[in-house]
């Protein structure tokens, strides 16, 4: 496989890059990797070419229809990485994970859906392990901070660890239609696969799959931190992808991760999270209803290709602190996540495009290729990258 890597023209092609987020990948790569030989593909040529225009350096074009299989395959053939962000991935991405495991190119995405994940994963595991092809999901705000800050913890703690809890805190940011296309993808699946979607370790690898933790909490909770929470709208997606990462790394069975949204403290606190759950409740009910939903999308939510501002992209931030305990509860582990821009869109711009560069620059150990997670794919390797670019940083403190 090294030789065959060694001979590709480019090392990153961005996929859907004419997209929302697409956009400010191609940016962030160019802007801040400029020795990283990068294409940008897509279906229009003339699209492509117009944001090449745009950026610094020499920037490659291919021209790449998801529908067309000949032409997905010379991409994925020509490049040591594909970063597709090209959703909703349960309609369209399959066939560039296809190709990619084919041509044994290494890949990553954002998706935030579970059953494309479950999917890739029963298609394509174990033929990506057996050719050391690390198909990434997931690295975006959707789960890098979740799976890196619980990695994180689980060193710290020299892997006995009984208990992670994460904490969503401060945010500012806006949505874009990709996101929310994918989350009213998952919300009109047959409710057979709805009802699989509740398993908490859906994701997770058969061979290590967990016993001890349960779906994601609901309700209204005082937190470790003295503050009280109530449900983080990430945690669906979040605690399946760090239950997966702790299959595929071997961390405990009986390891219980969770998420929550902090409301702040005293009585201001608690009728926040009281708010929260209540609002999160209703909102679910009545995006359960298809007129409504239908309603709800079409009137007052953001289409495909659309997103948040420049401006609140740059002004936006977030913070999250994860908190780990080891199994006779003696240590305790904090891990604090922030980043300085938007969290959705500019902030995971810089996840995924720093991903993508470590898997260009890096070779999978022996076996460990497959269907995986940033954690179980690119470890501390990614955290570092992030740190020295500084947007997006992880503190580690033992307590």
């Amino acid at each position: 496989m090294a030789a065959l890597r060694a001979s590709r023209e480019f090392d990153v092609v961005v996929f859907g890059a004419t997209g929302f987020t697409g956009r400010k990948v191609a940016r962030h790569l160019a802007k801040y990797a400029p020795q990283t030989r990068v294409a940008l593909a897509g279906r229009s040529e003339d699209k492509l070419r117009a944001i090449t225009e745009e950026l610094p350096g020499n920037v490659g074009v291919i021209v790449a229809d998801v529908f067309d299989d000949e032409q997905v395959a010379d991409m994925a053939s020509r490049t040591k990485c594909v970063a597709s962000l090209a959703g909703p991935y349960a309609q369209l991405g399959l066939p560039i994970v296809r190709a990619c495991v084919d041509n044994e190119t290494d890949y990553c995405d954002l998706t935030g859906e579970a059953h494309f994940i479950r999917a890739s994963a029963d298609k394509f595991h174990a033929e990506a392990k057996s050719k050391g092809t690390r198909i990434v999901h997931c690295c975006g705000y959707d789960s890098v901070p979740s799976d890196i800050g619980a990695l994180l913890c689980v060193d710290a703690l020299d892997g006995d660890v009984a208990k992670i809890d994460y904490h969503a805190g401060k945010a500012k940011g806006g949505v874009s239609g990709g996101t929310i296309a994918s989350a009213f993808g998952v919300l009109e699946l047959p409710s057979n696969e709805i009802k699989a979607l509740a398993d908490p370790y859906y994701i997770a690898d058969a061979d290590g799959r967990g016993s001890g933790d349960s779906s994601e909490l609901w309700g209204v909770r005082r937190t470790g931190m003295g503050m009280w929470a109530g449900p983080f709208v990430m945690a669906g997606i979040n605690e399946r992808v760090v239950r997966r990462s702790a299959s595929l790394l071997k961390w405990p069975k009986s390891l219980r991760y969770h998420e929550h949204q902090l409301t702040g403290r005293g009585i201001k606190g608690l009728l926040g999270a009281i708010a929260l759950t209540f609002s999160t409740a209703i909102g679910i009910a009545a995006l359960a209803i298809p007129p409504l939903r239908k309603c709800i999308r079409n009137r007052f939510l953001p289409k495909q290709g659309e997103g948040p501002s420049e401006e609140l992209c740059q002004n936006g931030h977030f913070v999250s602190t994860l908190l780990g305990e080891s199994t006779d509860g003696r240590r305790r582990v904090k891990v604090t996540v922030k980043g300085k821009l938007d969290p959705g869109y500019a902030g995971t711009a810089v996840m995924i495009g720093e991903a993508a560069i470590a898997l260009a620059s890096s070779m999978p150990k022996p076996d460990a290729g497959g269907v995986l997670t940033p954690a179980s794919a690119l470890g501390t390797a990614l955290s570092d990258r992030l740190n020295k670019e500084g947007t997006i940083t992880f503190t580690v403190e033992n307590k």
